[in-house]
């Protein structure tokens, strides 16, 4: 079988905010049935509000509503509404933080969440959500002091853990201790997407076999979850098990007609097994989604080199690089096909 040269498939990398198990159980409701779950909440605060407008519980439950769903605006004046009744208030601060954190004002975030523990010692959710700043920000040593705490203070918090494996991969490149924190976070709490992920991410930079089960579990909690099914094909493409790749890369398909990435990867599998013909069409399907792609023209015009047709595998090459002029495969590409034709006598 011949090398397939510089085609290479793209590996989505998760984001990795801790959220813990409150996503998948919102991804379990139907669309439908959570849209009408969150109107009637948010119809019973308003009632609520409407004869005691200054009822603290109920604005802070409103502004979380809000918050997600990304009316921010609407957020905010609940949340400035407590905070003139009570400045201390600490789950009003922990919402100003998130508010800041939403809009990019990182030093809203930080001012609120640091007012919020001095208010109470204790308080983990402000703590947590600091700590996370302070990672995202790369201040990797207050962070760990900050998750320490929260681990003294909650030693069964499953983000804590989480955040702890993230801080050993991210502050001291350790792969294996953060994969032990990050473990422990899912023992905790089996259900937690982003610590599945991210075990499933890790493993498959490793190639270790063990990714598999954190994709099948991620799988199997959220079955219409594109990028879990996309990036266990791309394990399975890693490990050239051909055939549950093209599963999992037409059920992507299925799920996300526009996928190009899926259907790159089809072509891919598909010139592995030496099926040129059916490659061709899936980069063409590419191709149609996106037509200034730069790989796709690459892996057409590959296939039709391969097919023997070197003119249009030579347009194919050019068009590629009118569009990335550095990609290496597509100059290797015209040296072959200009090769071919001197050889040929052309």
């Amino acid at each position: 079988m011949r090398k397939i040269l510089l085609l290479i498939p793209v590996l989505f990398v998760q984001s990795c905010q801790s959220t813990g198990g409150d996503a998948t159980e919102v991804q379990e409701i139907p669309v439908e049935a959570s849209a009408t779950i969150g109107n009637e909440a948010l119809d019973s605060l308003n009632e609520i509000i409407r004869y005691a407008p200054n009822d603290m519980d109920a604005l802070e439950a409103r502004a979380g509503m809000y918050l997600r769903q990304q009316n921010l605006k609407y957020a905010a004046a609940d949340v400035a509404a407590v905070l003139q009744l009570d400045s201390s208030r600490t789950k009003a601060l922990e919402l100003w933080g998130d508010l800041g954190f939403a809009t990019n004002q990182t030093r809203q975030s930080r001012d609120a969440w640091q007012k919020c523990m001095a208010e109470d010692s204790e308080n983990v959710p402000c703590r947590l959500k600091m700590a996370e700043l302070y990672h995202v920000v790369t201040e990797f040593e207050k962070s760990a002091e900050l998750v320490d705490e929260i681990i003294k203070l909650d030693p069964v918090n499953p983000e804590a853990h989480f955040l702890k494996g993230l801080l050993m991969r991210d502050a001291l490149g350790d792969t294996t201790r953060a994969l032990q924190w990050i473990q422990k976070s899912i023992d905790l709490d089996p259900d937690y997407i982003e610590a599945l992920d991210m075990c499933g991410v890790l493993y498959s930079a490793l190639g270790n076999p063990l990714a598999l089960a954190y994709y099948n579990r991620l799988i199997e909690l959220q079955p219409q979850n594109r990028i879990f099914m996309y990036n266990r094909g791309m394990f399975y493409l890693g490990m050239q098990d051909w055939n549950r790749a093209l599963e999992d890369f037409t059920i992507c398909t299925q799920l996300d007609p526009d996928d190009i990435e899926s259907w790159f990867n089809l072509g891919y599998v598909h010139l592995q097994l030496q099926m040129y013909s059916e490659a061709r069409g899936f980069f063409n399907t590419s191709l149609r989604i996106q037509p200034v792609n730069h790989r796709a023209l690459y892996g057409r015009g590959y296939c039709y080199e391969l097919m023997g047709d070197i003119n249009n595998a030579e347009a194919d090459y050019r068009q590629a690089l009118s569009y990335n002029p550095e990609h290496e495969g597509s100059k290797q590409g015209i040296q072959r096909v200009q090769t071919a034709r001197t050889q040929a006598g052309q």
